[in-house]
């Protein structure tokens, strides 16, 4: 990881801007803001010993993986208002955040795995109005991607699927441009059945950890595996994510026309 690293990422989607935050910039400090306000005060799943407070004198949820890690921010469009946090933890000294709270069985799945060249995804969280709401409850997890993707009403519903799959979109650029072929991640059964059922395929790699609430287990996922399932599955999804990696391809060649 580069420490010095100013330069961010910036993507679109229908209803949501997604954008790299920079460590030591005000951006980043309203990122370990938004952090706490849902992680530490309304979900209760983190209690650091000590919460140290932005220049605007407001609390921060911090680790010893942020330092290791790229972080994004998602934006309601209409409203500006933050919907989601994310981070992707890269190799460190420090390991990643998920191998001393869960069990992971070995060997991994895959024999190319190896500690070099895998993440974490990390801090995921989607502010409460941004949330499925009450009434979906019954609907299938992952709802329709093709339509939560187009321009409906914004009243319609809250767009859970776009605003994760937007996230997911930042991940799989910013690990493919720095060698990261897997990724794990902490979830519960339910999170991880609706990826898989938008075609991302999550494998559990351990059992289900009942001492945090709610129970998660640690799974791993193959960037080859995605791009594969994606596109005999949900190729308007593969499309989705691939959608800035051409676009950045596209410009990076008409900077360089001799490359």
């Amino acid at each position: 990881m580069n420490d010095n690293q100013t330069e961010g990422l910036s993507m679109e989607t229908g209803f949501f801007h997604v954008e790299e935050v920079v460590r030591g910039t005000r951006a980043y400090e309203l990122y370990l803001e938004f952090r706490y306000e849902v992680f530490c005060k309304e979900l209760n799943r983190i209690a650091p010993p000590s919460c140290p407070l932005s220049s605007t004198g407001r609390p921060m949820e911090t680790d010893q993986y942020d330092q290791y890690s790229r972080h994004f921010m998602s934006y309601h469009k209409v409203s500006g208002n933050p919907a989601a946090s994310v981070r992707v933890i890269f190799p460190s000294p420090v390991g990643l955040n998920v191998t001393p709270r869960y069990i992971i069985d070995r060997p991994l799945p895959y024999p190319d795995a190896r500690d070099d060249n895998i993440g974490e995804i990390s801090r995921m969280a989607i502010a409460p109005q941004f949330r499925r709401r009450q009434e979906d409850r019954n609907k299938p997890f992952q709802g329709d991607p093709e339509s939560e993707m187009s321009r409906l009403p914004d009243n319609h519903r809250h767009h859970q699927p776009e605003l994760v799959l937007g996230m997911y979109r930042e991940i799989y650029l910013v690990c493919k441009q720095n060698g990261i072929d897997y990724c794990m991640a902490a979830m519960e059964n339910r999170f991880s059945r609706l990826l898989k059922t938008l075609g991302f395929p999550w494998v559990s790699v351990g059992p289900v950890n009942e001492s945090v609430a709610p129970p998660r287990r640690a799974y791993l996922i193959s960037a080859v595996e995605m791009e594969s399932s994606l596109s005999q599955r949900e190729t308007c999804i593969l499309s989705f994510l691939q959608a800035q990696d051409v676009n950045n391809t596209s410009a990076q060649q008409q900077a360089h026309p001799s490359k």
